[in-house]
């Protein structure tokens, strides 16, 4: 029975909260908000420069592909043209 007395004692104390515990329940909100907001900004640029790069090295593949096309064609003297390879597997 004595120590619910003083539980509700400590309940009922006029203390002051401590500067700790204030600046704390002030600022937890503001903090985590802008650490997630600048998480998720991380993660959608990141995202952006991932794509960018996939599409630039995909457009360079491209570019070889059609030269080296262009070059078996020279080479073949105009019978094998790349299509030729890609449809019939030459």
């Amino acid at each position: 029975m004595r120590g619910a007395s003083i539980s509700q004692r400590r309940l009922t104390s006029s203390e002051t909260p401590s500067p700790t515990r204030s600046f704390y329940k002030t600022f937890t909100r503001p903090i985590a908000k802008t650490l997630l907001t600048a998480t998720f900004i991380y993660q959608l640029t990141y995202w952006g420069w991932v794509k960018l790069e996939k599409d630039e090295l995909k457009a360079d593949k491209l570019r070889e592909i059609k030269g080296l096309e262009v070059e078996l064609e020279k080479v073949s003297g105009g019978a094998i043209k790349g299509e030729d390879v890609k449809v019939k597997g030459i």
